[in-house]
């Protein structure tokens, strides 16, 4: 803010003082010898006027420049009531009040948003648990005769794919309360996540290559098998007709942990690599083939930073893609605990 500007908001006062001055010349004009009168009380009352002026200009600068200074320095500006304070003036009382006022009901309408996505997310993980009993007893009824109802079966599997998938975008926002860090072996991840995709992994005549394996890395077991799970899902969805062909396999260095999911599947296009972790993005190959939803690698983007994990994607268009977890080592757990 500057002085000249400041007079220009202040054109009234400004106006007002005119008028009077000259109003007071052109009386001291009538008077005997009163020429160097008005040119000092001139003088005297425009020196007053400017001062005062400048006087009011620098104190509301300098709160202006303290208020600014407070709100760069925060990194939640709704703190801002809290942190500053009046000059003294009534009109910054008034101000301080107005924004204690608005800070007020901000905080009592994000309470209640709160309130309200708490309990929707609530009923949708109950109403997800409580989905699964009849999936798990159609899986039950289908298994006693699954060379007839092969195709059923298979459609449970996928709608507890996204059931699951569903359960798991309702907690994404809080994986801190639902999560356990331990050592987790990628071996056993691996199998695990391999046996329970037989069925579709069987259906595209896959050929599997593990590697490496024989590796402990810092995560939580539960969250870690359901991002491979997902990884696992998109491999399968975007197989070729021909047999589907997965390496999966682990590095060491010196301080992380590579664990990589390769296919040889129809990829993705050079322009849309940058995308493939964006929500709802399913690109030219997901609308083709109308199966995706574009939540699966955005979770699992999403997780990965929650647990204090990368995730990097690489893909050829027609020759496949790659997917790799990324498990520092050094300060693990002290970065997910802050």
């Amino acid at each position: 803010m500057k002085y000249m500007a400041y007079l220009k908001e202040h054109y009234v006062w400004a106006g007002l003082f005119g008028w009077l001055l000259f109003s007071i010349e052109v009386f001291l004009l009538t008077v005997s010898g009163g020429g160097w009168l008005g040119i000092y009380v001139g003088l005297s009352l425009s020196a007053a006027f400017f001062a005062g002026t400048f006087l009011e200009y620098r104190q509301k600068k300098r709160y202006l420049a303290e208020m600014q200074a407070l709100t760069d320095g925060l990194d939640k500006k709704y703190l801002l009531p809290e942190m500053l304070k009046p000059n003294g003036s009534q009109e910054t009382r008034i101000l301080h009040e107005i924004m204690r006022s608005v800070s007020k009901s901000m905080y009592e309408h994000v309470a209640d948003y709160e309130r309200t996505s708490r309990e929707y997310k609530e009923y949708v993980e109950m109403w997800i648990h409580e989905v699964k009993v009849p999936i798990a007893a159609v899986r039950m009824i289908l298994a006693n005769s699954e060379a007839e109802n092969a195709a059923l079966l298979e459609e449970t599997d996928r709608l507890e794919g996204y059931v699951e998938q569903a359960l798991y975008y309702a907690r994404s926002e809080a994986v801190e309360k639902d999560y356990l860090i331990r050592k987790v072996g990628l071996q056993r991840l691996a199998e695990e996540a391999l046996l329970a995709k037989k069925r579709q992994l069987l259906k595209k005549h896959t050929l599997i290559e593990l590697d490496g394996l024989d590796i402990t890395v810092y995560s939580d077991g539960k969250w870690l098998a359901f991002i491979l799970n997902q990884l696992l899902d998109n491999s399968i969805k975007y197989a070729k007709e021909e047999n589907l062909a997965l390496h999966i396999w682990a590095e060491e260095e010196k301080e992380r942990v590579l664990l990589h999911v390769k296919d040889n599947g129809i990829g993705v296009k050079a322009e849309e690599m940058t995308r493939v972790f964006d929500k709802g993005f399913t690109g030219t190959n997901g609308r083709r083939h109308k199966k995706s939803t574009g939540i699966g690698l955005y979770l699992c983007k999403k997780l990965c930073g929650r647990l204090g994990h990368d995730i990097l994607f690489s893909a050829k268009e027609g020759e496949g893609s790659e997917v790799t977890i990324v498990f520092p080592k050094t300060g693990y757990t002290e970065e997910v605990r802050r």
